[in-house]
């Protein structure tokens, strides 16, 4: 009876956490403050295990994802106590690699299921965050290594630069235009436009999957 209610409902609890992550970063730019900042690699770390749990993936996926749960926590841990920085950079590919991981069965269970739930409704919500958030670690990773790849951004730790990251992620895969934050290497030009176009096509496949779904169940 309980794995079936968290069946049912695990994205919601993705949802929850996802908006949590994301309202943190904003509110520590909002206020400065630096203790949410401080703690954001914690609620980073936080949202991979109810992600963990909350996706039905296989066993091995599972495995994978727990492991780079317990990586993360490790390099934490090494860079508050060492002042290690340059394990940033590893810190960003892991997770990226671990949320490039999770939106595969996100994406499986949440567009092509065969009814409209609630739930579904709220992966397909999960995913587009997830998109969201993917761009806006692979643009700290471009900041990281490439000096000067955006204006209109200090380089500071990628926990502060995170939520200017997510904004500036969410309007390129909205289509919304630029604002005070503009991509100058080829690469980070290369990133933003993939990632309107992906927002554009999600779009469609979100609509055609529900319509779909609808169908199926007026047919059935």
């Amino acid at each position: 009876m309980k794995q079936n209610f968290l069946k049912k409902d695990n994205f919601t609890y993705l949802l929850a956490s996802l908006i949590v992550l994301l309202f943190s970063g904003a509110y520590a730019a909002e206020f400065s403050s630096h203790f949410i900042q401080e703690i954001l690699i914690e609620i980073t770390i936080l949202t991979m295990l109810v992600s963990v749990f909350s996706i039905q993936s296989s066993r091995y996926l599972f495995i994978v994802c727990l492991v780079l749960v317990f990586f993360a926590v490790m390099l934490n841990i090494t860079t508050r106590l060492l002042g290690k920085t340059e394990l940033e950079i590893i810190q960003l590919i892991l997770l990226l690699l671990f949320f490039l991981l999770i939106l595969k069965p996100t994406s499986e269970q949440a567009l092509f299921s065969d009814e409209i739930t609630m739930n579904n409704i709220f992966g397909s919500i999960c995913i587009f965050l997830l998109l969201g958030f993917i761009w806006a670690i692979s643009y700290l990773l471009i900041a990281e290594m490439i000096p000067n790849a955006f204006s209109g951004i200090e380089f500071v730790s990628w926990e502060k630069n995170l939520p200017d990251f997510i904004y500036f992620s969410f309007v390129v895969l909205t289509t919304l235009g630029f604002g005070d934050l503009l991509p100058i290497s080829p690469l980070a030009r290369f990133l933003v436009y993939i990632e309107s176009v992906v927002g554009v096509f999600y779009m469609a496949i979100v609509v055609s999957s529900l319509v779909s779904a609808k169908l199926s169940s007026k047919t059935e």
